[in-house]
């Protein structure tokens, strides 16, 4: 990472206390008086204890009358103020830092320890820590600053430690380059929904076991999905088409999804999704749901029959992967920019080419191979991954 030491004189300032209003008013109120620049400022506040930091520039002759006033304002209200004036060599770099997100529904200590251990391996230093919850979801962020590793770098390391210990963890560039990614691309089955369609009307074919272990095996990687789903389609001949209402009645939209579409769609994002299931099915799903773009198999029908056929070219691995650069171009942006979510092989191509590829309750195939896991069953998490505040 080229970077340029900078000298400076600077005075960082501790506040620490019981919260209460006011407390930041005089704080400035009191440096206001003297020639200063603020550096950088944090504040958290933690059951009604406050703690605030604040880094300034100044006038090294002016030090001395700086800390006098901060000694009066620590006297007037009761707060804890420390301060240390040092000569201090700031480090610019021309690229954005990384971020550590880790998220799930309850992160244990001990799991911070193993992801902060990796990361002093590497010499990394942790300059930040955010903390957010919503309902059961909980993310941690830590910012890092690492010497001259790269981000693929960081992203293997952490990502081998959080494969070993179930932690649902990605490394990302924070700054602007977090807020590029604009477009998210979901697969269908067992992923934006909780079921697999072609087992539901398998079901009502009598063929639910048959194409259910198919169905198994194909998401495994365990043989070709497109043979995989003409096996399937097949075992569908002759269904009556009235089967496409009662099976969307069956269908249950995964936890967390809608509040994930509409918070995406406020924020400007483009949501798109792309599946190895049926459009006689879901399209009236996606549509209620203002999906912005999608892709899906189409079943034959001929006189208000199923024909165990596919009409046009099937949506297998390599159809996603255009998909995802179809919804990138509608968008205008990078695929860099782009976040893939999926739970099966049939996902690897666009997951592997996203700029954030997701494995949401992902087979082990998967799971490998994806920038991050996401390993409850709440598409919310997604958010959090992507720096999404609810």
């Amino acid at each position: 990472m080229p970077s340029e030491n900078i000298p400076q004189f600077t005075g960082l300032i501790l506040v620490s206390g019981q919260d209460r209003p006011g407390i930041m008013a005089d704080l400035m109120t009191t440096l206001s008086e003297f020639s200063v620049k603020i550096i950088d400022v944090q504040q958290i506040c933690i059951r009604g204890r406050l703690i605030l930091a604040v880094l300034i520039s100044l006038d090294q002759a002016h030090a001395e009358a700086i800390a006098i006033d901060l000694d009066h304002l620590q006297k007037k209200s009761g707060l804890d103020i420390a301060i240390d004036f040092a000569e201090y060599m700031a480090l610019r770099e021309e690229s954005d830092s990384l971020i550590v997100i880790i998220v799930g529904q309850e992160i244990k200590p001990l799991k911070l320890a193993l992801i902060a251990s990796e990361i002093a391996k590497m010499d990394g230093n942790i300059k930040q820590i955010r903390r957010s919850e919503y309902n059961s979801l909980e993310s941690i962020e830590l910012q890092l600053s690492i010497p001259n590793k790269l981000l693929k770098v960081v992203q293997q390391n952490l990502k081998e430690v959080a494969l070993l210990n179930d932690i649902d963890l990605s490394v990302e560039l924070g700054g602007s380059a977090r807020q590029r990614k604009r477009i998210v691309l979901l697969d269908m089955d067992s992923t934006l929904i909780e079921q697999e369609v072609i087992d539901l009307l398998a079901e009502h074919a009598g063929q639910g076991s048959f194409v259910a272990e198919i169905t198994k095996q194909a998401m495994n990687g365990e043989i070709d999905f497109k043979e995989a789903l003409e096996k399937r389609v097949g075992a569908l001949k002759d269904l009556d088409v009235s089967i496409f209402n009662k099976v969307r009645k069956e269908i249950k939209l995964a936890k967390g999804a809608q509040e994930m579409i509409s918070k995406l769609h406020a924020c400007g994002h483009l949501v798109g999704v792309v599946s190895g299931g049926f459009l006689d099915v879901i399209e009236p799903i996606l549509q209620d749901l203002k999906i912005d773009f999608y892709r899906a198999n189409k079943l034959e029908v001929i006189d208000g029959k199923l024909t165990g056929q596919l009409e046009g070219d099937i949506i297998d691995s390599g159809a996603k992967l255009l998909a995802l650069k179809e919804l990138a171009l509608l968008g205008k942006i990078d695929l860099a920019h782009t976040v893939a979510v999926g739970d099966g092989a049939n996902d690897i191509d666009m997951i592997e080419s996203a700029g954030l590829g997701i494995a949401f309750n992902g087979k082990s195939k998967l799971n490998k191979i994806a920038d991050t896991t996401i390993s409850q069953p709440d598409l919310r998490a997604v958010l959090l991954f992507m720096g999404i505040q609810f």
